[in-house]
């Protein structure tokens, strides 16, 4: 499928390019589709290709030798799948990516993106502040890992999916399987399951896929009191701009 200028504006990555940068990427990519469950690359292949979902969600992963799935993201619409690639110039991919659901994706030759960084403005700019982003990230989930309950880590991830997704805390079905979340917290299928039933005692109920933060800030206290950075958090930032709302009558 070709791409447009608009579709390329319409991903962060791309979205204050020129017109004259904007001609020169549509003329040098294209908009490709994954089914759900097929997998986009996997670890030992070559790195042929750059790609910026937009639309959909990826499973980006490692398997270890004994089979078990170790989710390292999941990404959504407007991610970058490996902006890491782009500038370590390694060969062969080290980790997999599976389509979650189905998904659309901005496709450009790695060599070409590499090659053209120097002819935008901005582009390796953003890259870098994009793994910057990322690592800071992974720093936080050590962190999380370290001084966190399962039943806070899963507490913690919910409220982030009601703002990576712009849903309603009093409401929501999950976009993802419970074996995924699992897997993304690094929380055994056995555990999560015995946690989601903890977490009534802090405002939030789960049934079946249905996800209910009943108490909103009980839920932020829960979670927030044992993070070193949740006041330069964004989800702490948004839910608590969203309970500040509640209690005026405007949410």
């Amino acid at each position: 499928m070709t791409t447009t200028l608009d579709t390329l504006r319409a991903l962060p990555l791309f979205s204050d390019i020129s017109k004259a940068e904007g001609d020169l990427l549509v003329r040098n990519s294209r908009i490709m589709t994954c089914k759900r469950g097929r997998f986009l690359f996997m670890h030992g292949d070559a790195i042929t290709h750059f790609y910026v979902i937009c639309r959909g969600a990826m499973q980006i992963f490692r398997e270890t030798p004994g089979g078990q799935e170790i989710t390292n993201e999941i990404l959504i619409a407007g991610d970058t799948i490996n902006a890491d690639e782009v500038v370590s110039r390694q060969d062969l991919h080290n980790l997999n990516a599976r389509a979650v659901e189905d998904c659309s994706l901005l496709e450009i030759s790695i060599s070409w993106m590499r090659a053209h960084l120097k002819d935008f403005d901005h582009i390796a700019e953003k890259l870098l502040v994009n793994l910057a982003d990322r690592l800071q990230e992974v720093q936080i989930e050590a962190e999380h890992l370290t001084t966190m309950s399962a039943a806070q880590m899963v507490a913690c991830y919910l409220q982030k999916l009601c703002v990576l997704y712009n849903f309603d805390p009093h409401g929501f079905e999950l976009p993802y399987t419970k074996s995924l979340i699992a897997t993304r917290l690094r929380i055994e299928k056995e555990t999560f399951s015995r946690t989601l039933k903890l977490l009534r005692d802090q405002g939030i109920t789960v049934t079946g896929t249905h996800v209910s933060i009943q108490d909103m800030r009980k839920a932020d206290n829960f979670v927030c009191g044992e993070c070193s950075v949740a006041n330069e958090c964004a989800t702490h930032r948004v839910l608590h701009e969203r309970i500040d709302k509640r209690a005026r009558g405007n949410y």
